[in-house]
């Protein structure tokens, strides 16, 4: 899924090498393949999507027979009625875990709906120059197409995640992943009426514990900012959770409760 983002960064580094040539006019001392190979192995790092795909979480909802629950997601017509650039681009990862749980349970008409809401919050976001301008022919070509539509989305929200870095809105970028990574654990907690008695619940619930320590560990140089701290504060505070008890398939019922309290309410601030 990330060949497309590495085959930009090649042809981007080969366009910036020829560029500087030519603007010299002077033959420079060539750098050795070694060098080269190191730039483009540290820049394909640097803009990789890094966590784990909101698909691996929906999927292993769909594998544990959890109901598709209509109305669970963040209403797709909100989208428009979001000003802010964090309220956008918290709302383009939320919007981006309710596409892949609709991908998921094969829900045609929420899959055109919710690619509809991430397209308006892509636009104000001035991400637009990083998809393909028939990319919505090409979800709605493949609607039928289960797994070739959840290549293009993953494809999609992980230039999405490449261009911010590339343009420097490396906070941004944080704030679309903590949307992401918030509703996905959302979607876990509230797909049962019984969480804590489903001991496959709780594993879907630990599964999402590292992406999210390594999230904290990404936003840490940011804590400050007036853009992320209250979101970094809110993911130190679930991680907090998680550590009450360090168990790699069993949670207590008192952190299944202070978990959902916390994701309701971090959630709340942002889809109203």
């Amino acid at each position: 899924m990330r060949i497309t983002s590495t085959c930009k960064l090649v042809s981007l580094a080969l366009v910036a090498g020829f560029f500087a040539f030519s603007c010299t006019g002077k033959k420079e001392k060539k750098a050795g393949p070694e060098v080269m190979e190191e730039t483009i192995e540290e820049e394909i790092r640097e803009y990789s999507y890094p966590l784990a795909s909101a698909f691996e979480v929906t999927n292993m909802l769909n594998e544990i027979e959890a109901s598709y629950i209509v109305g669970l997601t963040n209403n797709p017509e909100k989208a428009a009625n979001y000003f802010s650039e964090k309220d956008r681009a918290v709302n383009l990862g939320i919007y981006t875990a309710d596409l892949a749980y609709a991908t998921t349970y094969n829900q045609k008409s929420d899959v055109q709906n919710y690619f509809k809401a991430s397209e308006t919050l892509v636009r104000e976001l001035d991400l637009s120059s990083a998809f393909n301008e028939n990319l919505p022919e090409q979800i709605e070509a493949n609607l039928d197409n289960k797994e070739q539509l959840v290549d293009i989305i993953t494809n999609m929200f992980q230039d999405a995640y490449s261009h911010l870095n590339q343009q420097g809105r490396t906070e941004v970028s944080y704030l679309v992943l903590s949307g992401t990574v918030i509703e996905g654990l959302y979607l876990t907690l509230h797909v049962s009426e019984n969480t804590f008695q489903n001991p496959e619940l709780i594993k879907a619930i630990l599964f999402q514990k590292e992406p999210l320590k390594k999230l904290e560990s990404m936003m840490v140089d940011y804590k400050d900012s007036e853009l992320l701290k209250d979101v970094y504060q809110d993911i130190v505070k679930i991680n907090q959770v998680f550590a009450l008890e360090e168990g790699a398939t069993s949670m207590t019922k008192t952190q299944v409760e202070k978990l959902t309290g916390l994701v309701d309410a971090m959630r709340e601030k942002f889809v109203q």
